[in-house]
């Protein structure tokens, strides 16, 4: 049995030193691990969100049901605006990927893509910060026409 613990501490050691490689790795992509776990979350929501949109859709719903549908969309979108943020700290050259975020968002009163115009004015990415305006002027431009949601929409 003392043969078995001497194993288990020399593996001890080893994956010591393993975890101080790996924690150098954490400090270069700790921006990664955190936009990993804020996508991680969005997709949960999501699946919580659609599951709760079915239930709200087919039967007969509550207004606590509602509620709770309305505000895991809006903890969708706060996620989204983090991703957003990391994104443009990232700098220039991830601003597609930022507007793809920002295309993400479900809020579509206007609010949530104005403040993906400040996170990116914030940061100093004033085209970014333009092309997000553009897109929720689009965003608007159709829900007014009641062409948002449109399955058959050929305008990509």
């Amino acid at each position: 049995m003392a043969d078995g613990d001497d194993d288990v501490d020399m593996d001890d050691g080893e994956s010591s030193s393993e975890d101080e490689g790996n924690d150098k790795e954490e400090g270069e992509e700790g921006v990664t691990k955190e936009s990993r776990a804020l996508e991680q979350n969005y997709l949960l929501k999501g699946l919580q969100a659609a599951q709760l949109a079915d239930l709200v859709d087919s039967t007969k719903s509550t207004a606590g049901q509602r509620a709770s549908l309305a505000r895991l969309e809006l903890d969708i979108d706060k996620t989204l605006l983090q991703l957003l943020a990391i994104e443009c700290r990232e700098g220039e050259e991830r601003g597609m990927r930022a507007l793809e975020v920002v295309s993400l968002l479900r809020d579509r009163s206007g609010k949530m893509v104005e403040a993906a115009g400040k996170i990116a004015e914030r940061y100093g990415r004033t085209i970014l910060g333009e092309k997000i305006r553009e897109l929720g002027e689009k965003v608007a431009g159709d829900i007014g026409r009641g062409k948002y949601g449109d399955e058959d929409d050929d305008d990509f």
